[in-house]
């Protein structure tokens, strides 16, 4: 079963990582820019998701705190409104 976490950058509070474990070790990582004010999302790159060493997702996560769930619902109704 696949797990989706949310995190926020430290230094920039609109700059967000989704990280999807499959439940097998492969962590794939997700970044995007997320405006509250605005309802607006950003995906960043080639907007894929792409697989991470855990050794090197702990680095790269020392930058970002975990965002709460209920920050997460309004980030994911945003995704989803994006879409539609």
């Amino acid at each position: 079963m696949t797990t989706v976490t949310v995190y926020r950058n430290n230094r920039n509070p609109h700059k967000y990582i989704e990280v999807h474990n499959d439940g097998h070790y492969h962590n794939s990582v997700k970044q995007f820019m997320f405006w509250k004010e605005n309802f607006v999302r950003n995906e960043l790159g080639d907007r894929c998701l792409h697989r991470w060493k855990i050794a090197d997702l702990k680095v790269l996560l020392a930058d970002y705190t975990l965002v709460s769930d209920k920050a997460k619902k309004k980030i994911k109704v945003v995704n989803f409104l994006k879409i539609a």
